[in-house]
């Protein structure tokens, strides 16, 4: 085992030093602290060696290099670090070693930097890097986690925790009714552009240019009641899956032991949706694509030409905006037997290529719209596809055809983005007849769970659907139009008129038109019935004969007894 010394440094003599010989060597006494101390002089004399105040000891590392360790002011703790380090030399030395040791003393800000090139070499996008490293290190300030030792799932889930909380709101000065932009983004702690950027994706009102720009009291706190409400289930499970991540890296890198934030769980993000999108009917569709292509107005480059040419392919393959923003006129081949075009990996989400076939009408109307283009360059190039940029140039196309950004759905507004056109993609396929695996491979899923997500069920096309079922009414069972009308109590029952025709006492049941209501338009003025497409939207069955007589139920029937006795528990 090493020998703990404590190695000693020169000093110089005090006026008037006290030269005594000690142990037949010469020493000089001096006071430290109120206390006399003797220490050995120097060969010449003129110095006094005075030993440090921690133990040191010299180590033969792993490569076989002696270097000088400090230890301790106590000599016991030194001398079993010593022998500590010493055994785990010998244990590397014979090839026993336990890389989780030394990985486990760098700071975790060192680990996102290897995690980052990790992801990197991957092939992950610089947007999921960059998001992936913000979200870990994050949680990790929030948390107080430093090293990889310190991470703990019950801190991790509490601030998670609070950030879905509703934070505290911005006080904003009293008697302004109006703001200037630079006063407005002071005031939220924000970016003048990021302040524009806000007022422009929530629709809020602002008034003048430049700097005749006023913004009303109304708008900035809106903006500071919408920056101060918690994030929501989905938010917080990005920060989950990225720190989950992140430490399973480490273990499979053998960089520790285990994974702590193991147990840490996904919430349900179904109870709270903060974005939810719409898909667009086939007839919706057709008034977007004629109002952009009859719009006079440019929006970051693209004419209304080409927001026609664009919302039509994102119709007709389902790619996102960034895959539609890389495609150039080369990767359309729309001359063949079956007309496609290819998404190269480094574009696709999926980071695999993809040969998606077109429908002929799609590429009908493409063919003469790219012939013109140049065949190296993007044909939707620019920023539109960047920061809901999209969002807001097709919000101003739907506001021409007369189309409504916004519906209220069943668990809150339901928004018809850019991104919705991939949603009406695979719901359009969806009714057409186009089976769940087969929509899996168009959009490009790993998962059919979320596919299903994307192709959207309304309850007519559920009605429509029960409505191909077949009868299963034995022929001699009670009059089912009968037993309603007894279990329910209704009344004014008519008698079942002939058909003039052709005497047929059959009614005649249609599904549910589906009426959307536009977010915050009362009932009165709520738009007519919206016509819908595809199988199963409109179906005719036999209905069963209406009977006339008193409403009344029979309690001496068995079958009546048991149902009325369910209604009632």
């Amino acid at each position: 085992m090493p020998k703990p010394f404590k190695p000693t440094r020169p000093f110089r003599l005090p006026p008037n030093a006290d030269i005594v010989e000690h142990e037949g060597k010469a020493h000089v006494r001096v006071r430290e602290r109120g206390k006399a101390a003797l220490y050995p002089l120097t060969k010449d004399g003129t110095k006094y060696l005075r030993p440090a105040k921690r133990w040191y000891f010299d180590l033969r590392d792993a490569n076989g290099t002696v270097r000088r360790v400090k230890g301790f002011a106590d000599l016991k703790a030194t001398e079993q670090l010593a022998a500590e380090m010493e055994r785990k030399a010998s244990r590397v030395r014979s090839g026993h070693t336990d890389p989780a040791e030394e990985h486990a003393r760098r700071p975790l800000a060192e680990h996102l930097k290897d995690y980052a090139a990790h992801l990197e070499a991957k092939g992950d996008t610089g947007r999921h890097v960059r998001d992936t490293l913000a979200r870990c290190a994050a949680l990790f300030a929030g948390c107080g986690f430093v090293f990889p030792l310190d991470a703990d799932a019950g801190k991790a889930a509490e601030w998670l925790v609070r950030l879905r909380r509703d934070g505290a709101r911005v006080e904003l000065p009293a008697g302004i009714d109006s703001f200037r932009p630079s006063e407005a983004a002071a005031a939220l702690g924000v970016t003048k552009s990021a302040l524009n950027r806000s007022i422009q994706r929530h629709q809020l009102p602002a008034a003048g240019n430049g700097k005749a720009r006023r913004i009303p009291r109304a708008t900035v706190e809106a903006l500071a009641a919408s920056a101060a409400r918690g994030v929501g289930p989905a938010t917080v499970n990005h920060y989950t899956r990225a720190v989950r991540g992140f430490f399973r890296w480490l273990v499979r890198a053998k960089r520790i032991g285990s994974n702590p934030l193991e147990t840490l769980t996904l919430v349900n993000a179904a109870v709270d949706v903060r974005r939810s999108r719409r898909e667009l009917t086939a007839d919706e569709l057709r008034r977007l694509f004629t109002a952009a292509r009859t719009s006079g107005k440019t929006f970051r480059g693209l004419t209304g030409e080409d927001r026609y040419a664009l919302y039509l392919t994102a119709a007709g393959t389902g790619f996102r905006a960034s895959a539609l923003a890389n495609l150039t006129p080369a990767d359309f081949d729309l001359n063949a037997a079956a007309p496609v075009v290819v998404l190269a990996a480094r574009f696709n989400k999926s980071r695999k290529a993809k040969v998606q076939p077109l429908p002929p009408d799609v590429a009908a109307a493409l063919r003469d719209y790219l012939v013109d283009k140049p065949a190296g360059t993007p044909v939707w190039g620019g920023t539109w596809a960047k920061d809901a940029r999209g969002a807001e140039m097709i919000r101003g196309d739907l506001a021409v055809a007369g189309i409504a950004y916004a519906v209220e759905g069943p668990d809150g507004p339901e928004y018809a983005d850019f991104h919705a056109l991939r949603h009406s993609f695979l719901t359009l396929g969806g009714r057409s007849g186009i089976d769940l695996r087969t929509l899996q491979e168009l959009a490009g899923h790993s998962d059919p769970i979320l596919t299903a997500r994307y192709s959207h069920r309304r309850l007519y096309d559920l009605t429509g659907a029960v409505e191909k079922l077949p009868n299963l009414v034995p022929a001699n069972a009670p009059d089912a139009g009968e037993m309603t009308a007894r279990l329910t109590g209704t009344c004014g029952a008519k008698k079942a008129v002939p058909d003039a025709v052709t005497g047929d006492t059959r009614g005649h049941q249609s599904a549910p038109s589906g009426n959307l209501r536009i977010v915050g338009m009362t009932a009165a003025d709520s738009p007519q019935p919206l016509e819908m497409q595809g199988a199963g939207a409109s179906q005719h069955r036999p209905a069963p004969p209406r009977t006339s007589g008193p409403c009344r139920a029979r309690t001496d029937d068995p079958l009546i007894k048991s149902q009325l006795l369910y209604q009632l528990s």
